[in-house]
């Protein structure tokens, strides 16, 4: 699949975004709370001693998590100023380095990793097939790719908000329109106009095959008990799905 070419959007450092995503519970030290946090650690391998390299890693906080665990060496990559400012100040490590370029612009040579990780990031690419096809490259042979990435489900619903709502306003189901039609929508998150792009669950999984990735697991998170009784407010989280995990492998 072909997907259209449009300059890397870099939403992160406009400040009206900045700041309503600071507000947010998984911003900076919380992101230990986010619900998905404990299944992306989960598919992560024993870093010990493996070069990883962290794409779109925002504040730095997985970077971070990686060295301390024992990664010989961590590569966070990011597109926003703001974010890799506070990356430097707040998560620096003698063996993390930190490097402010577009994903898609990206450049490594043959077989530079042994992990690449990437959280909640790939949603914001326009050419998904063309970055696996680098990640696979920069991969050595055994290495791993886990990623989380919105759900085709929960970006489907855009541009609306997806919930369906009775006369009363509650919440009767989730809506998702043109689920075929791949490409970017825009949504309204804190201001107007992120756009994220939309893609199938079958052309997720089949970048990673025409790659020559081998998928080893996939996980649709759900809310834990003990989540749910921490946001006592969230119940309709378990509803539908946010987030897709995925860990694959280099043959």
């Amino acid at each position: 699949m072909s997907e259209a070419s449009e300059d890397p959007q870099n939403i992160y450092d406009d400040p009206g975004f900045f700041a309503g995503y600071s507000t947010l519970e998984r911003f900076g030290a919380g992101w230990e709370r986010a619900m998905e946090h404990a299944d992306l650690l989960g598919l992560l391998p024993d870093v010990d001693g493996r070069r990883v390299l962290d794409l779109g890693c925002g504040a730095g906080q997985l970077a971070h998590h990686l060295a301390t665990r024992g990664a010989a060496e961590v590569t966070g990559v990011d597109l926003s100023e703001r974010m890799l400012a506070l990356a430097r100040a707040e998560r620096a490590h003698a063996r993390v380095t930190y490097r402010r370029e577009a994903l898609e612009k990206l450049v490594y040579p043959p077989a530079r990793f042994d992990l690449v990780v990437s959280s909640l990031a790939f949603h914001y690419v326009d050419d998904y097939p063309g970055l696996v096809s680098r990640i696979a490259g920069w991969l050595a042979p055994g290495g791993i790719l886990v990623y989380s990435t919105e759900h085709p489900i929960f970006t489907a619903r855009l541009p609306g908000d997806g919930w369906v709502l009775d006369s009363a306003g509650r919440r009767t189901g989730w809506s998702i329109d043109h689920y075929s039609d791949e490409g970017g929508r825009e949504e309204r998150w804190f201001v107007p106009g992120v756009r994220k792009i939309h893609r199938t669950l079958g052309t997720l999984v089949n970048g990673l095959v025409d790659a020559g990735l081998v998928v080893e697991r996939m996980v649709e998170p759900v809310p834990s008990e003990q989540w749910l009784r921490d946001h006592p407010l969230a119940d309709d989280e378990r509803r539908r799905p946010i987030f897709l995990l995925v860990r694959a492998h280099k043959p």
